[in-house]
């Protein structure tokens, strides 16, 4: 039933008229199962989520795709949220293991997407009481600056470099 629900809400805006697409469930699907390896052993069906707090470029984009998603959940964009959260957790497949500092906003941010999903998560993360009454994540503004911006260097028209620069440099330095 979730996986449905999320492929009907990913295909495009609520308003939009869009063929259906069998793929595009089996995307969903897939994602879904990503999601629940990157939380649960699948042997054992323990909770493989780790208490180590996350590295800086993971918390980062955490706090981006907070702020993404509430932006467009507001909007009702479902499809836009529901690609940042796919995003985010492409990114926890990369790392050794899941941190909960993540996988908590991650689960309460993919609740109203996936209501059964997110509350047997919820559960084998440790919690009691429903996910339905958990206040949604807010995005920490002073992770959402850039501390540096690349900037592409180009000689007639064509890139031929790229420099980094701190983001609160002068017109100066950069």
């Amino acid at each position: 039933a979730d996986t449905l629900r999320l492929c009907e809400m990913a295909t495009g805006p609520l308003d939009a008229s869009r063929p259906w697409e069998t793929r595009d469930v089996v995307g969903m699907y897939r994602f879904l199962q990503r999601l629940w390896r990157n939380m649960v052993d699948e042997q054992t069906g323990t909770c493989v989520v780790v208490d180590t707090p996350a590295d800086d470029d993971t918390r980062r984009q955490l706090h981006r795709t907070i702020d993404v998603v509430r932006t467009e959940m507001e909007a009702l964009r479902f499809n836009t949220s529901i690609a940042k959260l796919i995003e985010l957790n492409n990114a926890l497949t990369k790392l050794d293991a899941t941190p909960r500092e993540v996988a908590e906003p991650l689960v309460v941010m993919l609740a109203p997407l996936v209501p059964h999903v997110a509350e047997e998560l919820w559960r084998l993360l440790g919690h009691d009481d429903t996910i339905a009454y958990v206040a949604f994540p807010v995005a920490d503004p002073a992770l959402l600056v850039d501390e540096v911006v690349e900037f592409p260097v180009q000689v007639n028209g064509k890139v031929r470099s790229r420099i980094e620069v701190a983001a609160d440099a002068d017109t100066a330095t950069i």
